[in-house]
């Protein structure tokens, strides 16, 4: 594929590097301050030639830039979160202008096996009761927010199969914990990309399943093997339609 992308920062950079390692070519990047970019602004770019968009920009921009995807009737792969709230409009529009469209939060593939194999993990803890569970998450100095938001998807995960638990505190406790709730602490320091672990803890025994990444490798593996996925396909998809397909 011919292969455009928006935000050239360091996922857009291993975006177009793991892309080129598998015989695609990278031809546009547009962002607005890195020198390497082809472009600053969307408005300058003729998609024409371009098999496919692949947008990790910022949520402000998401919506005029998968318009414009769809204008030159372009498939996009979208990495960029905060702005699920138009998802009814999006889903409409890909379907009017007959193109395909596929988002997610994390495109790293070990993290989407990871929810599946907390799902199932919890549904085994959800029929013994003297397990209780707890999670934590590390990420590297630089990252802006807190939970993360591949924790939240953890926290919903579990407290959709424990019927136990029906909160998540992410603060800092200073008083003993509530039988219904879990706490899901965050870290932040360090150049560590970053790190997730559940635990399920009893009176005798823990059990603790933990996903740590190395790099970004993994989200722009993801992000080029959902694109290869989506190029011949119309309508509006996420992870889970890529990994059940």
């Amino acid at each position: 594929m011919n292969i455009a992308i928006i935000g050239f920062g360091n996922m857009g950079q291993k975006i177009k590097e793991i892309a080129e390692t598998r015989g695609h070519t990278v031809t546009i990047m547009i962002d607005p301050v890195n020198i390497n970019a082809t472009h600053k602004n969307i408005s300058e770019v003729d998609f024409n030639n371009i098999d496919m968009i692949i947008d990790f920009s910022l949520p402000n921009n998401v919506v005029d830039n998968i318009k414009t995807a769809v204008s030159f009737k372009k498939n996009i792969v979208i990495g960029t979160t905060g702005w699920y709230d138009k998802l009814p409009e999006i889903e409409k529009l890909i379907k009017d202008k007959d193109t395909g469209l596929l988002w997610s939060a994390n495109f790293s593939i070990g993290v989407n096996l990871y929810y599946r194999l907390i799902e199932k993990a919890a549904k085994l803890i959800n029929q013994y009761d003297e397990y209780d569970i707890w999670g934590t998450e590390l990420h590297h100095k630089n990252k802006i927010d807190s939970p993360s938001g591949t924790t939240k998807e953890l926290s919903k995960i579990l407290l959709e199969n424990i019927s136990r638990k029906d909160s998540v505190v992410y603060d800092k406790l200073d008083r003993k914990i509530n039988a219904n709730e879990i706490h899901f602490s965050s870290t932040r320091g360090g150049d560590i990309n970053f790190s997730h672990t559940i635990g399920f803890d009893s009176p005798s025994d823990t059990i603790t399943i933990i996903h740590s990444a190395r790099d970004r490798g993994g989200y722009a593996l993801g992000a080029i093997k959902a694109a290869e996925w989506l190029n011949d396909k119309k309508g509006l998809f996420n992870m889970n339609d890529f990994l059940n397909n």
